[in-house]
């Protein structure tokens, strides 16, 4: 049975769903411990619940939000994030030892055209509308780490590219990640600086994992594209290995 529930995203009409697993873990908001459960979604806020009583503790834009409210028009509306922009697919990666959350992010805006005449035909897709996306020149990537008690930023990289692979922190004080320009990141976690940076040759969607073998540490990185929403080189999806000397 339903226990509860949150709407992050009430009547939604710029396609501002919610696409990624939502980090659950414990922490101290003042001076209380929580329970908390982070979200966050295509229209670029963080939210942060605690998951037994239901408050809502914080909620902090991980990137542009610009019109968010204005009426779609038949004429266009310009609002940021556009229909991909946000957080696409891969979403925030907790580190007890920090207390941080690192959250990747799309800066990336569109236009939004409704359609004269609304009609819906069963079977047919059904926008009621039209978007145009700003040229992709136009688009940033980000990757922002906040305190995960209270949503205050710590620090940002930005990338010259969206940000859509995954996040993996590891209790070392680094970040893992990679970007559509095909460079696989290693970052430190206190102040985002990069320590490590290697160009696979091929943009960067998916996952990122550490794991260990016989008290060696590796990391797997998935590349290639695997979506034409991103305009990258076509590309076979492979899996990239890296081990630790």
């Amino acid at each position: 049975q339903l226990a509860w529930y949150y709407q992050a995203v009430p009547h939604d009409l710029h396609d501002w769903d919610q696409t990624q697993a939502s980090p659950l873990f414990s922490t101290t908001v003042n001076g209380r411990e929580r329970k908390i459960v982070v979200t966050v979604g295509k229209d670029g806020i963080l939210h942060a619940l605690d998951r037994e009583t239901e408050e809502h503790l914080y909620e902090v834009p991980v990137t542009r939000r610009e019109n968010t409210s204005a009426p779609i028009t038949v004429e266009g509306t310009r609002v940021c994030p556009g229909v991909v922009g946000g957080v696409e697919w891969n979403g925030p990666a907790y580190n007890p030892p920090l207390n941080a959350l690192f959250v990747p992010a799309v800066d990336w805006c569109n236009i939004l055209k409704r359609d004269e005449e609304l009609q819906y035909v069963q079977g047919r897709l059904y926008l009621g509308g039209q978007f145009i996306l700003d040229d992709m020149s136009d688009a940033r990537g980000v990757l922002t780490s906040f305190d995960a008690s209270t949503g205050t930023t710590r620090w940002r990289y930005e990338s010259e590219t969206p940000m859509v692979a995954a996040v993996t922190t590891t209790s070392s004080g680094v970040v893992f990640t990679g970007e559509l320009t095909g460079h696989f990141l290693v970052l430190n976690a206190n102040d985002g600086s990069v320590l490590f940076r290697d160009d696979l040759g091929v943009s960067i969607h998916g996952g990122v994992i550490s794991y260990g073998v016989d008290d060696r540490q590796y990391v797997a990185v998935v590349a290639g594209n695997t979506s034409g929403l991103w305009p990258t080189v076509r590309d076979q999806a492979r899996v990239v290995v890296y081990r630790l000397p």
